[in-house]
């Protein structure tokens, strides 16, 4: 009977810090709090925690915000009820509201429209139906190249004929295509008084990414490639999808190893050498061409915590902890690791067998 591995080393990978642009978008950002009604975190419903960003919760002044969580493509986890499940359950956890979307879909994108409808409604029934002087803003923000331009930009093409082509935010395959916070940018009629303001994608700094949450944002496009070593990110691709095959023991997963039929296995260099069609290819390339392949693979979860029962992971706790690390960034993490690494080993071999 085949057992996958329940630990994954924590390599010594170079982390992240803050990029100029970065840093100057969350000055931006907290100058612009007072004209702000609601805070939309466009995030990885693959990576709900490693795309999460302790950094804008703190922009959050919930005496005048609210915040709206959009989990981005929706359509890599359509077929796995019971995780939809467990996402909703942690999310009652902490009072937190979010919707699922594709953003290339024109019904979810209408929704997300509506959604921020009922959002302005609301905030206008609560001040008796007089708006703000200068409408409703929404902001949208997120780790890198998690889908905040492409959800503008569908939402901007919604709203009006005259705007059908025109895109107002950029977009790209790589992180870091939005360099600046954008002006206002009107959705909908032009009577709703409706406005976003896209801002760069900003991530974590490198003090804050403790274990292998690099991985897992690299897995999710939103670090530049070759941050992370493609044989040590293909590595914990396999070790992710083991765990999954163990818990599901659905026989499709086997379609993810490159000879569909053939025996999983826990070593990525027998897994890389099934794909070889060509001496000349280095594993690295091969480890590039499979990473490439098995991410858009359905159902595939990155967050290696998020495969534990809901009892034995808890969503508060885990916000709370964030909340707190992000307060020193001075706090040494070598604790936090060696406790991750210790309760990974427990954990998993109790449930996923």
């Amino acid at each position: 009977m085949f057992m996958p591995r329940y630990v994954f080393p924590t390599y010594n990978i170079a982390k992240q810090d803050f990029k100029g642009h970065q840093l100057k978008a969350l000055r931006k950002l907290d100058s612009l709090k007072p004209q702000i009604q609601l805070i939309c975190e466009i995030r990885d419903i693959r990576a709900p925690l490693s795309t999460r960003n302790v950094l804008i919760d703190k922009i959050i002044d919930k005496r005048f915000h609210e915040k709206l969580v959009i989990y981005t493509r929706k359509d890599l986890m359509t077929h796995n009820p019971e995780y939809l499940q467990k996402l909703s359950a942690w999310h009652e956890q902490i009072g937190e509201n979010y919707i699922m979307i594709n953003s290339k879909r024109a019904p979810d994108v209408a929704n997300v429209l509506k959604t921020l409808q009922w959002y302005k409604k609301k905030y206008h029934d609560n001040l008796d139906g007089i708006p703000p002087p200068m409408g409703y803003k929404v902001l949208v923000s997120g780790m890198p190249n998690v889908g905040k331009s492409t959800l503008i930009n569908s939402l901007r093409y919604l709203g009006s004929d005259a705007n059908r082509g025109k895109k107002v935010a950029r977009t790209g395959a790589e992180a870091g295509i939005t360099r600046s916070t954008s002006e206002l940018i009107r959705i909908g009629a032009a009577h709703d008084q409706l406005y976003l303001i896209d801002t760069p994608g900003i991530g974590l700094p490198g003090r804050l990414n403790v274990g292998n949450k690099m991985i897992v944002l690299s897995l999710c496009g939103c670090i530049k490639q070759g941050v992370i070593d493609p044989i040590i990110e293909a590595d914990y691709l396999l070790f992710l999808m083991n765990l999954q095959r163990g818990a599901t023991e659905r026989s499709s997963f086997l379609q993810w190893y490159p000879a569909i039929g053939e025996r999983p296995s826990n070593d990525i260099y027998e897994v890389l050498e099934r794909m070889r069609k060509n001496r000349k290819s280095t594993l690295e390339d091969l480890a590039r061409s499979w990473i490439q392949r098995t991410i858009l693979s359905h159902d595939l979860i990155f967050d290696k915590e998020l495969l534990l029962p809901a009892d034995d992971f808890s969503f508060r706790d885990y916000v709370r902890n964030e909340v707190a690390s992000s307060a020193s960034f001075g706090m040494s993490t070598e604790n936090t690791r060696r406790t991750t690494r210790q309760n990974d080993s427990s954990l998993f071999r109790k449930h996923i067998q």
